[in-house]
């Protein structure tokens, strides 16, 4: 039996009238919770590994990224921590675990709406020094450690244990009294004072050249070629002013502005930081001769 004309065209046009009304629903992937974890363990030791199983566990949703810092070097994991830091989106949170000897009080912070778990040994300094305001704690507080007193745990089951309630979303109150005055190291901002710039080293890379915080526009008067006494907290020497590493002979000292505009001090095919025992928090100053 054919349908008549007049019912084809109305079942058209009531089609076309509810495609055309019809209200469509965006689709919003949930945001997995995000956890930092900056450390001088290897990513595969136990007790990274032991961390990983237990947040995993508990949060099989949750992203985990590790970033490994130089061992036992609390100034280099205090720029790693905080450029982290500076870099996830609110809501993240984060454990530094750089500890040498494993005998710090440990503390917890919130800084511009990320959450944040360190040893009170300096660790924190950069996040601190930009977010001065922050009240930190004390991790002292058994329910947050599973029923144990911090000295009765080991260092590997105390930080499962307080990052786990770290990000259970634990009040930062709870896990213990205020630390009014958390361990911090000072910090040199980049500056112009006469006719000499100073700043100071935020790290070293793998091949020995000392990152600084020295912006490229404080030192954009200096000509190529210029010669310049740098001192530092432990040395003096000459330096030349370049563009790259290769502006100077093989085994000269030579600095320049690198590809994230900031100063860098390097030897031509050598390690600055081993030849003059500097690193990450050094001071230095900068004159020309």
């Amino acid at each position: 039996m054919k349908t008549p004309v007049y019912l084809a065209v109305l079942l058209v046009s009531i089609l076309l009238f509810t495609a055309c009304t019809k209200t469509e629903t965006a689709y919003y992937p949930e945001t997995s919770k995000i956890l930092v974890i900056v450390t001088d363990n290897d990513p595969s030791s136990d007790i990274m590994v032991g961390i990983l199983g237990a947040v995993k566990s508990s949060n099989p949703g949750m992203q985990v990224q590790i970033f490994q810092s130089k061992a036992f070097d609390v100034y280099q994991g205090s720029y790693l921590l905080s450029a982290t830091m500076m870099s996830y989106p609110a809501g993240t949170y984060f454990a530094g675990i750089v500890e040498p000897g494993a005998s710090s009080k440990r503390i917890v912070f919130e800084a511009g709406n990320k959450f944040i778990m360190a040893p009170d040994n300096m660790l924190s300094t950069r996040i601190l020094y930009n977010f001065p305001t922050s009240q930190c704690y004390f991790i002292e507080n058994p329910v947050v450690l599973g029923g144990a007193l911090p000295k009765d745990i080991s260092f590997e089951e105390f930080y499962k244990r307080a990052i786990l309630s770290l990000i259970s979303g634990t009040p930062l109150s709870n896990f213990g009294s205020a630390c009014t005055n958390p361990l911090k190291f000072q910090i040199q901002e980049p500056a112009i004072s006469g006719d000499t710039v100073k700043g100071e080293i935020l790290f070293a890379d793998n091949f020995g050249n000392c990152i600084t915080n020295i912006p490229g526009s404080l030192v954009s008067d200096i000509g190529i070629g210029s010669v310049l006494d740098l001192i530092s907290d432990t040395t003096q020497m000459e330096i030349t002013m370049g563009v790259t590493y290769s502006s100077v002979p093989v085994g000269n000292n030579v600095c320049f502005i690198n590809s994230s505009q900031r100063l860098e001090l390097s030897v031509n095919y050598g390690n600055f930081a081993g030849k003059y025992q500097l690193g990450a928090s050094s001071k230095i100053y900068l004159r020309k001769q």
